[in-house]
């Protein structure tokens, strides 16, 4: 089973970061940062290249981000809400999340990807707020690196550390398996408990569709 596991990342790893960050860098409440660190710890374990790892994260974070832009900005507010009901992402709720990017302004973008729920959401508010496009994927692709490079570089020199006190023991793979597992359950948990925690200040006003600034890309 071990090895199963091990080899399953060593052929998939990289498509595995790459698809699981993209998904959530568009607003699905799915595990890429866990995958991430997971894949991080396995190239500390020289099972994985850590500069492929961190290519694949930063890529998707980005294009992900700029999916979610698009959809915010061509479709609007109904067709966010309308599909992000169903992971708890009510109008009152979404109106906070546009409130902080208009407080802070395109650079807010740089330190969304830290924040659970913001990272999420991050390229949908962006878009239904009308920030401009290239401003956006400045801010978006250096916080998308910054945040890669964080989690990657940091996982592998924790699987490093790891692959020299266990000396390559099997267990150690065991072991990685169930704080993955661990590490997934709660980042599903720790985003819809950060959703239920959002204020619902009353009925918050949403930005106007076709707000001001941004390319066209009706």
């Amino acid at each position: 089973m071990t090895e199963q596991l091990i080899g399953f990342l060593q052929q998939y790893g990289y498509g595995l970061v790459f698809v699981s960050i993209f998904l959530e860098s568009t607003g699905l409440p799915f595990p890429g940062e866990s995958i991430l660190i997971a894949a991080g710890i396995m190239a500390g374990h020289g099972q994985l290249d850590v500069h492929l790892i961190f290519l694949a994260s930063w890529i998707a974070g980005t294009l992900g981000d700029n999916c979610g832009y698009y959809l915010g900005h061509r479709f609007g507010h109904r067709f966010i809400l309308r599909y992000g009901r169903r992971l708890g992402i009510t109008p009152a709720k979404y109106a906070y999340v546009e409130r902080e990017f208009r407080r802070w302004g395109p650079p807010i973008v740089l330190v969304a990807r830290f924040i659970l729920i913001l990272r999420q959401l991050c390229g949908a508010a962006a878009g239904t707020l009308r920030f401009p496009w290239w401003r956006f994927l400045f801010f978006n692709a250096l916080g998308a690196a910054l945040w890669s490079g964080t989690y990657t570089y940091g996982a592998y020199l924790f699987g490093n550390q790891v692959d020299r006190l266990l000396h390559g023991n099997p267990w150690a793979y065991v072991a990685l398996a169930v704080v993955f597992l661990g590490l997934t359950v709660a980042t599903i948990l720790r985003f819809r408990r950060g959703l239920k925690n959002l204020p619902d200040e009353g009925e918050l006003p949403l930005s106007e569709e076709g707000g001001e600034g941004g390319p066209s890309l009706r």
